[in-house]
């Protein structure tokens, strides 16, 4: 069960990583808590991954268009995970993530999950029902099918990420969402720390909004580590850097440096 909820919420935080869509930034030195636009298709943004410094894999997140889904329009974001030839030696990792937001409210309204890591499959259909509170898994490996009482408010693995950009950050405060994954709901509280400066090798000095994510339930991660990640103090909000202490070491997730809007605010170059 423990490793079960590792991977959930180690793969969103992963994704965290990956959760920005270009919006007018302020000006030097402004602060502002308006909340950014709805995703625009056709962004996406790369990222790569290391353990102990040593490239691992790579990634994208993309708004690849708007679909209609159960008679709504939606944002179709897909986001896609790989481990590199050293990583895939001896654990090979392909993460494929489908979520369908609906195009008003951001809501989810479907989630699909292809998750193959080392012997682990997962592949999953999730479709959510806010009008009478309930969520339809099916599993398209064993072919079963389970219901799944829901919230009020929610968010799924993907759309949490643009939950979040919309809300207004503040430093020294906390943010609670709750969050479906492995069929269930979990409460995770965003504890947002003080801004601070992070310099990142190539792309510059940059003011960020620092996030460390606290699950409700104490699986692996909770009891022997930690993540922080590191948010543009903007309207953009783009996700810089993902750093972890877990038990298998240092692990980290580093925005593509081509990813980063020129508009951005840099400190330095």
């Amino acid at each position: 069960m423990g490793v079960t909820r590792l991977r959930a919420i180690g793969f969103w935080l992963l994704t965290v990583t990956l959760a920005v869509l270009p919006t007018h930034p302020p000006a030097s030195g402004e602060e502002t808590s308006e909340a950014p636009r709805h995703p625009v298709v056709g962004e996406r943004l790369g990222f790569h991954g290391r353990w102990f410094g040593i490239p691992v894999g790579s990634g994208w997140i993309e708004v690849k268009g708007i679909e209609e889904v159960d008679g709504r329009p939606a944002y179709h974001i897909g986001v896609q995970g790989y481990s590199n030839e050293v990583l895939s030696a001896f654990y090979p990792i392909h993460d494929i993530v489908h979520s369908y937001l609906d195009v008003e409210t951001l809501r989810p309204l479907r989630f699909e999950k292809y998750q193959h890591e080392g012997r682990y499959r997962a592949e999953e259909i999730v479709t959510f029902d806010h009008a009478s509170g309930k969520a339809t898994y099916r599993s398209l490996l064993n072919k079963s099918v389970k219901e799944i009482d829901l919230p009020a408010h929610f968010q799924d693995l993907i759309s949490a990420l643009y939950w979040f950009r919309r809300q207004p950050l503040q430093p020294d405060t906390v943010l609670t969402v709750d969050l479906y994954t492995d069929e269930k709901i979990y409460q995770t509280r965003l504890r947002l720390k003080p801004l601070m400066p992070l310099e990142l090798l190539k792309r510059g000095t940059f003011q960020c909004l620092v996030v460390e994510p606290e699950a409700s339930f104490k699986g692996l991660l909770v009891k022997r580590g930690r993540i922080w990640a590191y948010f543009t103090a903007d309207d953009h909000r783009i996700p810089l850097l993902v750093k972890a202490t877990t038990p298998w070491g240092a692990m980290s997730a580093v925005i593509d440096e081509s990813s980063i809007p020129p508009s951005i605010v840099r400190w330095s170059n």
